[in-house]
């Protein structure tokens, strides 16, 4: 018969010791116990599975869908012989499963993207299990408080496009198309691109890591338990908090790269009020609009990733861990990709 193996929730560095005594008497009349598989694994937890493991092979069960995040992988090839299975294992198998789990995750992606859309579109009538003042307290911190990085970075980047265009432009005489190729480097493609990005590691990996770690803790079991809905309560203030405060910050990064292109005019002995009149004359309204619209889809795509990484979040704090650098890899990949996909459908 197996036995569940009952680890202590409160294990510590102090206490794991007199733990793993106990735990490894049990072991002393041949019974056979199994890892409980809604365990909370942290560093400690991990070690002591790991130790019992090896000093009792043929008495403890490890359940497949925790041996990765128990198990170094030398231990893995060691202990289940999984890396000969998959050795053994055709490759059309290995290509259909990896399809299977692609889709999944495509799948899983797209749920949590049109839940975040429709509670957001619902809380507009119905605001009950959100907090009040959370989508200003969110606006806040996405958006205040990340104006002087954006304008900063922004001011670099269209300082140094500036200084190299206007190398090769002094070469012909052309130091005039400075301002003009500031505002629309700045309008058209750089100013949502360098808003996204800076927000996607500044904010969208803070997102993953607070919902991964409210995972590990379960706190959102403990949302469900209440009868709230744990993506209303979670993503709904922090959408509107993005749907604000983005285009406005990409505001920002076109009027700070703009100036970094007026520093260089400057420099070149361009009249201020002519290369002014220039960037006014280039300013188009579709470039805003398309910007504008570049910007929400960014947003909405940075709190779609680092909601999808944090809810699935399994494990402890090195899995938090984890996510948190996923969502921002992923975050910074999709971002250029659909930039890609606004340039292939607005310029061509």
């Amino acid at each position: 018969m197996v036995e569940k193996l009952n680890i202590p929730s409160d294990l510590t560095i102090e206490n794991s010791k007199k733990a793993f005594s106990e735990l490894s008497k049990q072991f002393a009349n041949g019974a056979i116990f199994e890892v409980d598989r809604d365990i909370q694994l942290n560093s400690i937890t991990k070690a002591l599975i790991r130790q019992l493991s090896e000093d009792h092979p043929d008495q403890l069960i490890v359940p497949e869908e925790l041996k990765n995040d128990i198990f170094y992988s030398k231990e893995e090839g060691e202990g289940g012989g999984k890396s000969e299975e998959k050795a053994g294992e055709p490759r059309l198998d290995r290509l259909g499963g990896g399809l299977l789990k692609l889709w999944d995750i495509i799948f899983y992606f797209f749920v949590i993207m049109v839940d975040m859309i429709f509670y957001s579109l619902e809380s507009i009538f119905n605001r009950k299990f959100i907090l009040k003042n959370d989508t200003t307290k969110n606006a806040y911190y996405i958006g205040y408080l990340a104006v002087p990085i954006v304008f900063l970075l922004a001011f670099l980047i269209g300082f140094t496009i500036a200084l190299q265009a206007a190398i090769q432009l002094a070469k012909m005489g052309g130091q005039s198309m400075i301002a003009m190729m500031s505002t629309m480097i700045m309008t058209k493609e750089l100013g949502p691109l360098i808003t996204a990005i800076i927000i996607a590691g500044r904010t969208g990996s803070s997102i993953a890591a607070e919902i991964g770690t409210m995972v590990v803790m379960e706190e959102v079991d403990a949302l469900k338990t209440m009868g709230v809905k744990p993506l209303k309560f979670l993503l709904v203030p922090k959408f509107w908090a993005f749907t604000t405060v983005m285009p406005v910050l990409t505001l920002v990064a076109d009027i700070a790269g703009i100036l970094g292109g007026f520093l260089i005019a400057s420099a070149y002995s361009i009249p201020a009020g002519s290369f002014w009149i220039d960037v006014i004359e280039s300013i188009k309204m579709s470039d805003i609009f398309w910007g504008t619209m570049k910007s929400i889809s960014f947003a909405w795509v940075i709190l779609a990733v680092g909601s999808f990484k944090g809810l699935n979040v399994r494990g402890g704090a090195d899995a938090v861990g984890r996510a948190t650098t996923e969502s921002v890899v992923v975050s910074i990949f999709m971002v250029v990709a659909i930039d890609a996909v606004f340039s292939l459908f607005l310029y061509t």
